[in-house]
């Protein structure tokens, strides 16, 4: 994929950011002002569920099955344990590390997301624009609320790489990859395990997916070789309409269709 031309972040640049942060925090409180955003996990996603549709917190905290490999995955992590070391000089910290040929600030980034319209209008903007203000490589979903395009123009300096679904066509998975590239993504994130939707039941019991509302399709959307793949897909579907014998539909049947499409619509 692309190399990156701009200079790297400056490690020293992330340093002491929960510090910073917790400060801000206690000097605001001397005027009585609280985080907006609650700082204990738990305490986030109440507010998060609180604050969104049920089909938004459904989509966005929920798991496939019965979520037992959530469950574990949450149950590994709080294993581990992070032990201090007294009597260190730790006045010196360096977390960066070399990744594609670059220095950054932190081992981490961001994994992809997708949808993300659902929790803000800004979604993917927002998100690659916090990113890069902090050095950390955003991976950009293929579900994304925004073509690449336009989140590479939100957040020129930041660092991408793409995740790719697999599609069946290989001149869409081409086409993906050649605007991955020139809009500065500096590696391909391919998922492989997806090639049905999962089982998910909390948007099963909600009946809600949100593709089927035109949400996380604008990598598609904005594809010319997907548009084109749906001009081929809607001539053939109005030949074969035309060739079909005609269908009798009663007043009754027209008149529920009108109802479920104003209901829809409401």
């Amino acid at each position: 994929m692309a190399q990156r031309s701009a200079a790297p972040a400056d490690p020293a640049a992330s340093r002491g950011i929960s510090r910073r942060t917790q400060s801000d925090i206690y000097r605001a409180g001397i005027s009585g002002t609280r985080p907006r955003v609650p700082v204990d996990t738990e305490a986030l996603e109440a507010a998060a569920r609180k604050a969104l549709s049920a089909e938004a917190f459904a989509y966005i905290a929920g798991g496939a099955g019965a979520e037992r490999t959530v469950a574990a995955n949450r149950a590994a992590f709080g294993r581990w344990q992070v032990w201090p070391r007294p009597l260190r000089d730790v006045s010196s910290r360096d977390l960066s590390i070399d990744l594609f040929g670059v220095r950054r600030p932190t081992p981490l980034l961001l994994a992809p997301l997708g949808v993300m319209e659902m929790a803000h209008a800004d979604a993917d903007l927002a998100v690659a624009r916090a990113a890069a203000s902090l050095g950390v490589p955003y991976t950009l979903s293929n579900q994304a609320s925004f073509p690449m395009e336009a989140v590479a123009d939100a957040a020129p300096d930041g660092s991408r790489l793409f995740q790719l679904y697999w599609s069946a066509s290989d001149e869409l998975n081409a086409s993906l990859l050649r605007r991955a590239e020139a809009s500065g993504c500096e590696a391909v994130v391919v998922t492989l395990d997806t090639h049905l939707l999962g089982w998910r039941t909390r948007d099963l019991d909600l009946a809600y997916l949100p593709f089927t509302r035109a949400m996380g399709i604008a990598q598609y959307t904005s594809d010319p070789v997907f548009q084109q793949l749906v001009r081929e897909r809607s001539r053939g579907a109005d030949a074969a309409a035309d060739a079909a014998p005609p269908v009798k539909v009663t007043p009754k049947a027209v008149a529920a269709g009108v109802r479920i499409a104003r209901k829809g619509a409401a």
